[in-house]
């Protein structure tokens, strides 16, 4: 069994894995490259979502299998060809790359849309802040036992 120290410590560790992966940084130097990071990130939602994957290592068809949101749907995610984004798939998309709530929400900001405000969004909020090193499996199973919608079924 770990001891709280050990799963407060791992716990900091993936709270920063996509910009400190060894964990070897001081403090102040994590904070710059979280900055960096955030301030590097593109406007747009699909160069956004392209520029995520890239720091997290994902391409298009490993990110499909993992988020279960079609390749298809991902592409054009990634080429704006379409308008509004879902939130599901985002939130989907967020927690099968992984990413800090840091990152997740500054994303979530360029899909066009914010959370807190229905009894959906206050459940993926929680699974952003707090499931983001789960599966998308995992944070399903946990929203059908909230009686919520699944973030996403089926890689097409």
């Amino acid at each position: 069994m770990l001891s709280r120290a050990k799963e407060h410590f791992d716990a900091i560790g993936n709270y920063y894995h996509i910009i400190d992966p060894e964990g070897t940084l001081p403090e102040i130097e994590r904070a710059k490259k979280e900055a960096e990071v955030l301030n590097d990130m593109p406007n747009s939602f699909p160069k956004a979502l392209c520029y995520v994957m890239r720091l997290s290592g994902f391409t298009k068809e490993a990110l499909a299998y993992e988020s279960k949101v079609s390749e298809s749907t991902i592409g054009r995610y990634r080429t704006g060809k379409v308008k509004h984004y879902s939130e599901k798939n985002v939130v989907a998309l967020c927690v099968a790359m992984h990413l800090p709530p840091w990152l997740s929400f500054k994303l979530i900001g360029k899909a066009g849309f914010s959370l807190a405000a229905t009894r959906e969004q206050q459940a993926y909020l929680m699974v952003l802040s707090c499931m983001y090193m789960r599966s998308v499996d995992e944070v399903n199973d946990y929203l059908r036992e909230r009686g919520s919608d699944l973030l996403s079924q089926v890689a097409a």
